[in-house]
């Protein structure tokens, strides 16, 4: 599984691996700076990051794609709809990726013989979920929800660089609009 995030006009920035899960972050204009991360092997994903977002909607949208129910597909699908700036339907997607995340969790923590290395993976999942959805909250002016939603998913993975930056950037956006 490769997660990709793309940054100011879709360059990679960065590969990162985490229990043979790969993925790097972007930034588009449609964030305000924020970064998202996206699945860029599955799930149409390689189509956000090429600037075809609505492409990948429109597979996305239709469940045309094996993994569109899937969180990875719900997680491009939130991304894809930010970058269209379809706000509503990227929270929607968002929304969905994290109920999914948490289904995902629960039936790993039940079924998998893998153990820790499998629930990892679910956590992963959740932490990219929750930081993706807390940049929609920064993004309409919800900084309180956005908070929330970094800090979560840094508890779940304390590797989750994305909602670290995300979080930094928010707290300085805060202090900035103070003085």
């Amino acid at each position: 599984m490769k997660t990709d995030v793309v940054r100011n006009g879709g360059a990679l920035v960065a590969l990162l691996g985490f229990l043979g899960t790969a993925y790097a972050q972007a930034e588009e204009p449609s964030t305000d700076g924020y970064i998202m991360t996206v699945y860029s092997n599955m799930a149409h994903g390689e189509k956000i990051l090429d600037g075809s977002e609505n492409k990948a909607i429109s597979k996305l949208a239709r469940g045309d794609n094996q993994r569109a129910g899937y969180l990875e597909g719900q997680i491009n699908l939130c991304v894809a709809y930010t970058k269209a700036k379809e706000v509503e339907r990227a929270t929607e997607a968002c929304d969905s990726a994290i109920e999914l995340s948490l289904k995902d969790q629960k039936r790993r923590k039940r079924t998998t013989s893998f153990g820790r290395y499998s629930i990892r993976v679910a956590e992963t999942g959740r932490a990219i979920a929750l930081t993706n959805r807390g940049v929609l909250h920064a993004i309409v002016g919800e900084a309180a929800q956005a908070r929330a939603k970094f800090e979560m998913a840094m508890e779940l993975q304390s590797t989750e660089q994305s909602a670290k930056t995300n979080l930094a950037l928010l707290e300085r956006r805060i202090a900035s609009s103070r003085s």
